[in-house]
């Protein structure tokens, strides 16, 4: 029994010596012509170091393998941008990473701060397993385009940009190859196929409107809808969405939709807060859809022409009507400000109260306040208040309720009654000048 327990502890003493002498291909890299070798190392200070050196060595086995192009392959065929080539370069490389399999773990070595491990790949594994790869990348890539096919055929062009999105995306990490394949005694390379399809499906479009200009008024609706169609080479295209959206003035439109089977989208003016004589808006594919696709394939479409029309709005020259009520009035020079802003941007003023649009209501307060003592001289504090509250005329409904509460405003006390109002008349006005016309510009008034 003890000789058994004694020959036990000189072979675990023997493996152990075995393990702790430094093994050569530490420090001298082998060779082999039939065997990509890999040699990783992490220190053990690292979490999962184990795991960080194995990776090591498959990132030092595939820095070996030789990524080169074939005369078939999409890089060599297609002439893509610097940084789309970037993209499929960097799939390229990151893909040998993910689908290395077959590798084998030859040796591993513990020092006093590191670990190391030595990993081969049999090069005809290596190249069998690639093989297998290239077929799958055909297999699924044909599989997207003949489905986008499909979808083009039937109009239905953002899922078919979408589907030849993600044959792309599954073919990439394998462009570096020749991915030609046999499509009913056709030669067809299936990258390029997809790439071509992609790039071309919104080629040949054209969007047209029923009007080319309309009339408005300012703060208020376009009565008439603007229609917008979509057509692909002469034939109307279906179930993508338009948007509509103002490139000069302002308002609100009513929001993207789909086309329908006869290619058309309607849209509304439903107000317009510019008061600019003629303003344009513009008619577009809504390229919302596109966020489905990832980022790099986004900017290769963003980067093509995207058809448009344009539908001038012309303003009418008659402006709102409004009329001003003045309740309390103790800052007198208000009212003279507010009735220019009024008239020079907005509205036009009336004299009678049942006529205009719009009923102005407006009031202002001045409250005297504590003294505060100065350096020179000693200064009053008013406190004045100005609301502005705008009516519909028709219906009494409130549009606005504008107020600046109680501004301090320090005027000397040797200042007279008259031109410490004239100083809280400024003071108020720089703050209604500020605020008052981005408040106006929002009004719905039917």
């Amino acid at each position: 029994m003890r000789k058994i327990i004694l020959s036990l502890l000189l072979s675990v003493y023997g493996v152990f010596q075995a393990g702790a002498q430094e093994p050569e291909w530490v420090n001298k890299r082998p060779t082999s012509p039939d065997m990509y070798i890999g040699i990783g190392m992490a220190s053990l200070t690292e979490t999962d170091y184990m795991k960080k050196a194995t990776q090591n060595a498959l990132l030092d086995i595939v820095s070996q393998i030789a990524i080169k192009l074939e005369n078939n392959s999409f890089l060599h065929r297609v002439d893509v941008d610097g940084k789309s080539r970037e993209m499929f370069e960097d799939k390229i490389h990151g893909s040998l990473v993910a689908w290395i399999e077959g590798q084998e773990l030859k040796d591993t070595y513990q020092s006093g701060q590191k670990y190391y491990v030595y990993y081969v790949l049999d090069k005809n594994v290596y190249a069998r397993k690639a093989e297998e790869r290239r077929q799958q990348a055909i297999k699924t890539g044909m599989d997207y385009l003949q489905k986008g096919r499909a979808a083009e055929e039937a109009m239905n062009l953002t899922q078919a940009v979408q589907l030849y999105g993600k044959g792309l995306e599954a073919a990439e990490p394998w462009v570096f190859m020749d991915l030609t394949t046999d499509e009913g005694g056709r030669s067809v390379n299936v990258p390029v196929e997809l790439y071509n399809a992609y790039m071309n499906v919104f080629s040949g479009m054209a969007i047209t409107t029923n009007v080319v200009q309309v009339e408005g008024e300012a703060f208020k609706a376009v009565a008439e809808p603007i229609a917008g169609c979509l057509s692909k080479n002469g034939v109307v295209v279906p179930n993508v969405k338009l948007k509509a959206s103002f490139v000069s003035g302002s308002g609100a439109v009513s929001p993207a939709i789909q086309t329908d089977h006869t290619g058309t989208a309607e849209f509304y003016v439903t107000n317009i807060t510019s008061k600019e004589d003629v303003q344009e808006l513009r008619v577009s594919i809504d390229e919302s859809f596109t966020d489905a696709l990832p980022e790099a394939y986004r900017r290769l479409l963003q980067n093509q022409t995207w058809p448009a029309a344009k539908v001038s709005i012309l303003l009418k020259s008659a402006p709102i009507t409004a009329y001003l009520y003045v309740n309390d009035n103790d800052l007198e020079g208000c009212e003279r400000h507010i009735s220019s802003l009024l008239t020079n941007n907005y509205f036009t003023l009336s004299e009678d109260p049942d006529a205009p649009q719009c009923f102005v209501d407006l009031s202002t307060k001045m409250e005297m306040g504590e003294t505060v003592t100065g350096g020179i001289y000693d200064l009053n504090a008013c406190y004045c208040t100005l609301v502005l509250k705008i009516y519909n005329n028709k219906n009494q409904q409130m549009l606005l309720n504008y107020s600046v509460n109680r501004v301090k405003v320090l005027v000397p006390i040797s200042k007279s009654a008259e031109e410490t109002i004239s100083m809280c008349v400024r003071e108020v006005m720089k703050r209604v000048n500020r605020e008052l016309p981005d408040r106006i510009k929002k009004l719905k008034i039917n």
